[in-house]
Order: structure tokens, then sequence, then C-alpha cells
């Protein structure tokens, strides 16, 4: 629903309408040639103080609302969630938003294969790492936790930093550069690989992301 200006109009405001509303009834039923004594609209304001059957069932309704959207979980980690994909994807996430991203998600498959090549057997590990900090988070946070307090936390800082250690020496190995772009320009279906200068941004922000964590710690 929408007010006049075109914002939306919220629980508040619906119940000022209805307060609005019962006012309006009760001032016309007391004015006389189309006006009202100031005495009437101060017996009309009291009766209101004191409540009428419309407003209290009004009330009844609002608080009822209120009370389910202030329950209701106000993170965005779902339980589906793999958390240490979404911390990989944390450096370059700038280029998957938007209508139209520069880096399509469907190419993630392709990211995330030279992702578990460069880190091997430790893959597991960090996976399990990850899930064990949202785990711990959840208990301080609940349902609330979200993805940005999950990336802020030091545990899951220190665990990115790892991991982007063992990506960025995989770019200095002997074939780590020619692995790279055989992975990142495969088309993933019908879906056309990101563009070359795309793909450098991806490499660039690994590399900058690491060397910022480096140097932080």
């Amino acid at each position: 629903m929408a007010g006049r200006t075109g914002t939306p109009v919220t629980r508040c405001h619906q119940l000022a309408g209805v307060v609005s509303e019962i006012l309006l009834t009760l001032l016309r039923e007391r004015a006389v040639d189309g006006f009202v004594s100031l005495a009437e609209v101060e017996r009309v304001a009291e009766l209101l103080r004191r409540g009428t059957i419309t407003l209290d069932e009004a009330l009844r309704v609002h608080e009822s609302g209120c009370r389910k959207e202030h329950a209701r979980p106000k993170g965005d980690i779902g339980a589906r969630s793999n958390p240490f994909q979404r911390l990989m994807v944390r450096p370059f996430e700038h280029l998957l938003t938007g209508e139209n991203p520069i880096f399509p998600r469907a190419c993630l498959t392709n990211y995330f294969m030279f992702v578990d090549h460069a880190i091997g057997a430790r893959l597991h590990a960090f996976e399990e790492r990850c899930r064990a900090i949202v785990q711990a988070l959840l208990v301080i946070h609940g349902n609330n936790l979200t993805w940005e307090q999950f990336y802020s936390d030091p545990r899951t800082v220190q665990t990115l930093q790892g991991a982007l250690t063992l990506v960025t020496r995989e770019f200095g190995q002997p074939n780590g550069q020619a692995l790279w772009h055989a992975c990142m320009v495969r088309p993933v279906g019908e879906v056309q690989p990101p563009p070359a200068s795309c793909i450098a941004e991806v490499y660039k922000s690994l590399v900058q992301t690491h060397r910022g964590l480096a140097t932080a710690s």
C-alpha cells in the first residue's frame, strides 16, 4: 500500500488513519452547520483517550502485527548457505551485483574449480572452520545473524587470509596463471565467460585483499 506521495504506508501510518477516521466521524456527528465548538472537540478528544470499540480493536490488531514483525528473523544467513564459498567471493562480490552483473554468477563454478585446486586437501578443513564460526555466532545473534557480522569476525578474517594465501601461491606456480585462465574462460552451459577485463579484476581483487590482510596482521 502506498500513500498519496508514493511512499510506503507503514503499520503506524495505518493506525493513525484509523484514529483520524474515528475522530472525523465523531466530529461530523457533533457538527452544526459544518462547525464544531472547541468544547465539543475537547470532549471528542477525551472520548478517544478513554477508547472506543473500533479503536480498541484497531490497537489490538496493530499490536499483534507488530509482535509478528519484530519476531521475524532479521538475519540473512540461510541453512543451506556455504559460508566458505561466500567468504571466497567476498573480495570481488561488487562484480556480482546489479541487474546485469559484470561477472555472471553461473561462472562462479569456474572460479571455485580453481579455488578447489589451489586449496587441495585443506578444502574440507576450511569449510568446517567457516561452519563452526557461523554456529558460534548463531549462539550470540540467533536467527538475526547477518553475513556482515560473519565477515567482520576476526576468526573469519583469519580464515580468509589463510585461504587466499594458498590461492595467490598457486598464481605463482609454473602453470598457475595458465590454469587460472583455463578455468575462468570456460563457458558454463549457454552462459559465456566474463570478459578478460573482468577476469583481470577478479584476479586483482584477490591479490590486493590478500596483501591487505597480510599487512594488517
